[in-house]
């Protein structure tokens, strides 16, 4: 504990009071050899506190020293690694600033809805791009960067797990139902055209696309997921390969072919708007 000069002073002036009051007593009770045996014993007293007082500033001082000199080398080894790393204090703290920033963005994207994290899946591969670019900075080194950096990768994976992978709505077919009315209807896709869109969303369970069944229940997809591609007018598997957010390849059209055979067919150059494609990732 560190003794200051109040509590020395306060130490003193409780001294005196009870000193004062012995001496009071002193007049009524003690002897004047009585009475200067007590004093001395005083004054004894206060000499050990401001002896103690003494002590305690020395060993203070002499304790900061020790602290100055332990944050003195602490410092210098500290800029010693920090010029390892090529950097100083002020790229340290720019660095720590960007990761917060990054943990801060999935703390929001976590509390999104399922429906609404696929919306933002563009947003979380940029997240997981700028955490990857950042991992290949020397500052990630630091033990203070990597337990921010695993907390990030924690939360990412959690954001993954929650987001589907892909939006659609359900369906249950109805008697008199067949895939060009279910397409055409308003809540649908309110345009019978897109019958192929249903099809092959559904070629699981839709072998045939002119024999459906009551109370099957068909997915009605609303949003086109990461690892799929619906047909536009005008495409053919050569063009949609070459699509650098396909594969960026057009001689991998044979791999996107074997991929949807079963939908597109014997004959790879027919492909119809609308279908949805599933784009193999290797």
């Amino acid at each position: 504990m560190r003794v200051t000069n109040k509590t020395i002073l306060t130490l003193v002036l409780s001294l005196v009071l009870v000193l004062g009051a012995s001496l009071s007593f002193a007049q009524e009770k003690m002897t004047m050899e009585e009475y200067e045996k007590q004093l001395a014993e005083w004054q004894t007293k206060l000499d050990a506190a401001d002896k103690g007082k003494a002590e305690c500033s020395t060993a203070n001082e002499a304790l900061q020293q020790e602290i100055d000199a332990v944050q003195a080398e602490t410092d210098k080894v500290w800029n010693e690694i920090l010029a390892e790393i090529g950097t100083d204090q002020a790229g340290v703290d720019a660095f720590r600033s960007d990761l917060n920033a990054l943990n801060s963005q999935c703390d929001g994207l976590l509390a999104l809805t399922p429906e609404e994290l696929f919306q933002k899946r563009d947003e979380v591969e940029a997240l997981c791009g700028k955490l990857d670019e950042a991992k290949t900075n020397r500052i990630s080194a630091l033990t203070e960067m990597q337990n921010l950096i695993a907390t990030i990768e924690g939360k990412l994976t959690q954001i993954k797990n929650k987001m589907p992978k892909a939006v659609y709505d359900e369906y249950t077919v109805v008697v008199g139902d067949y895939l060009w009315k279910i397409s055409g209807k308003p809540d649908i896709y309110d345009d019978p055209t897109h019958w192929m869109r249903i099809y092959s969303y559904n070629a699981d369970q839709i072998k045939d696309p002119d024999l459906i069944y009551p109370d099957w229940i068909l997915k009605i997809q609303r949003e086109v997921g990461p690892d799929e591609y619906l047909v536009a007018q005008g495409d053919y598997l050569q063009k949609i390969a070459e699509n650098p957010e396909v594969i960026g390849d057009p001689a991998s059209w044979t791999k996107i072919y074997e991929k949807n055979k079963g939908i597109i067919g014997d004959d790879p150059n027919m492909i119809f708007p609308h279908t949805v494609l599933v784009i193999p990732k290797e």
